[in-house]
C-alpha cells in the first residue's frame, strides 16, 4: 500500500476498517442497504474530523459524482473478485486463481484507494478538532443519517447497531450507553 497516496481520509478509513466489527457493519450496509462502504467511512471521518454535517444536496452531488466510478470499476473488481474466490474453475490450478484473486483484490483496493481521493477533493471543508467530542459524533451519525435519506432508507435496528458498530470504533472515548443513545438504540 505504500504506492498510494498518502490522504488524511484514507489513514483514517484504514484504521477504523480495522476496528471491532467495523468491516462486518460496513459490508452489512453495503449488501443489505446498497450502501458504497467509501462513503459511509467518508460521513464518519467529516464527523471525526469536526466538519459540518453534510445536507442531502450536498451528499446527492457527492454520490452522482461518485456513482461512475462505483458502477463502472469498483462493482466490476469487487465481482471478479468474489467470482474468483466463489467459482470452480476446472482445469485451472488453484494456486494461480487465487493469485488472480489476489491481484484483482490489490486492484479493487486501488480503485477503492482513487475512489476516496475523489470524494476528499469534493468535499472537506476545514477540520475542528476543537469541536466537542459529542457534537463530532452527532454530526457524523447526521451524516449517516443524510446518506439513508439519499438512499431512501428507513433505518432499522439492524442499520442501527452496524452505525453503533461504525461510532464506537470512530469515538472509542466515548461511553457505549452514549453511543447507542446518538444512534437511536435502546440502552
Amino acid at each position: 500500500m505504500s504506492d498510494f497516496l498518502p490522504h488524511p481520509f484514507w489513514n483514517f478509513s484504514l484504521e477504523l476498517y480495522g476496528g471491532e466489527g467495523v468491516a462486518e457493519a460496513c459490508l452489512d450496509l453495503q449488501e443489505r442497504r446498497g450502501c458504497d462502504v467509501n462513503i459511509l467511512l467518508f460521513c464518519c471521518w467529516l464527523g471525526a474530523s469536526g466538519r459540518p454535517t453534510l445536507t442531502a444536496d450536498r451528499l446527492r452531488t457527492i454520490l452522482s459524482a461518485s456513482a461512475a466510478w462505483q458502477a463502472e470499476v469498483v462493482k466490476p473488481l469487487r465481482e471478479i473478485r468474489r467470482r474468483l474466490k466463489d467459482g470452480n474453475w476446472p482445469g485451472a490450478l488453484p494456486d494461480t486463481v487465487d493469485a488472480v484473486r489476489r491481484r484483482a483484490a490489490d486492484a479493487e483496493l486501488a480503485a477503492e484507494h482513487a475512489e476516496q481521493l475523489a470524494l476528499a477533493g469534493l468535499h472537506a471543508p476545514p477540520a475542528d478538532r476543537d469541536r466537542p467530542l459529542e457534537k463530532r459524533l452527532r454530526a457524523a451519525v447526521g451524516n449517516l443519517g443524510v446518506y439513508a435519506v439519499c438512499l431512501g432508507v428507513v433505518p432499522d435496528d439492524k442499520d442501527r447497531k452496524a452505525v453503533a458498530a461504525l461510532m464506537r470504533a470512530t469515538f472509542p472515548a466515548l461511553a457505549p450507553p452514549e453511543v447507542a443513545e446518538a444512534v437511536g438504540l435502546a440502552a
